[in-house]
């Protein structure tokens, strides 16, 4: 399957970060407010977008491929980004930051 870079679901990538970050996905799926399968289905799902392996299984959780490590790192500086943007929008909205514009 072709990845189409203009129609991605972000919440795969949401559950991506989440997995990764805590190694576990039923620790993922706990943080998510979802269950396990649906994280499992999550992961599938991408790793089917992507064609390839995200995570290798181990007795104590899950650890990222080689290949994820990478998107790993892209993908959490991204959700770093909109985070930061967000929040500047919601000071924006609240005027508690921006600038005053005054016609003449």
């Amino acid at each position: 399957m072709d990845v189409n870079y203009h129609n991605f679901d972000l919440n795969l990538y949401k559950v991506f970060v989440t997995v990764a970050g805590t190694k576990s996905i039923s620790k993922a799926a706990e943080l998510l407010y979802v269950s396990q399968p649906a994280v499992s289905y999550s992961i599938k799902t991408l790793e089917e977008a992507l064609g390839g392996k995200l995570f290798f299984r181990t007795p104590k959780g899950v650890e990222l491929t080689p290949e994820a490590e990478k998107l790993y790192d892209s993908v959490k500086n991204s959700y770093r980004y909109l985070a930061v943007g967000e929040k500047l929008f919601m000071e924006d909205k609240k005027l508690s930051t921006g600038d005053l514009y005054v016609r003449l």
